[in-house]
């Protein structure tokens, strides 16, 4: 018959590093769970942006296009003014000399 001695701080020694090393496991899938979301969620984030630059670049293309045509019509109607309005002013100002 064979006697095999157990020393408790063998036991306890042994128990810590298998605790150690489960945590330590736990910790990196968590971790690495944790950077896949935040990829996830980053690249959404990142999408989301985009979306919202592209929405306000639309909007600031439209409201170029209405200034244009905007400064086209005034240019256009001052036009038709000044010659609606031209041989009257000639005349106008012909009998204040």
């Amino acid at each position: 018959m064979t006697t095999a001695t157990v020393r408790i701080g063998d036991v306890m020694a042994t128990q810590r590093r298998q605790a150690h090393f489960a945590q330590t496991n736990s910790e990196a899938i968590a971790n690495e769970q944790n950077t896949d979301r935040l990829h996830i969620e980053r690249h959404g984030h990142d999408e989301w942006t985009q979306r919202i630059e592209e929405a306000w670049q639309g909007h600031l293309e439209t409201l170029q296009q209405c200034l244009c045509e905007l400064l086209l019509k005034n240019q256009q109607l001052r036009m038709a003014l000044i010659a609606e309005n031209g041989p009257e002013r000639k005349h106008r100002n012909a009998g204040n000399f």
